[in-house]
């Protein structure tokens, strides 16, 4: 063998080699790529539910804050229809049917609530 023939087969070999190499990372990177792309989309979907639980906290707090004023309202309608209903004992004007049937509806309204009426 002549010392060309040896450079060739050396340089032949060398290509083969990192051919293998080069083969063998992209067969890696082929592999793991779903594992990279289902991790980025689990890092956005769960930024996605921060976000969905935020705006439903958000909306519960609100739906809190309207319960509470509906039945500040219902209370204050309670407390004015007992003032009509006074009032008309003491000034002795009778009470319409209306008024009657409004409280009693009004209180068994709260009472299914479980509200102190």
């Amino acid at each position: 063998m002549n010392k060309l023939q040896l450079i060739l087969m050396v340089v032949q070999l060398l290509v083969a080699l990192f051919t293998l190499l080069g083969m063998a990372y992209a067969f890696k990177k082929f592999l793991s790529k779903p594992k990279d792309s289902m991790t980025e989309r689990i890092i956005v979907l769960e930024a996605e539910m921060k976000d969905v639980k935020a705006a439903l906290n958000q909306g519960n707090d609100r739906f809190r804050k309207q319960n509470d004023t509906n039945e500040v309202i219902l209370h204050s309608i309670m407390a004015l229809i007992d003032f009509e209903m006074q009032y008309c004992l003491t000034e002795k004007v009778t009470m319409s049917d209306d008024l009657k049937y409004a409280k009693e509806d009004l209180q068994r309204f709260l009472s299914k609530r479980g509200e102190r009426i």
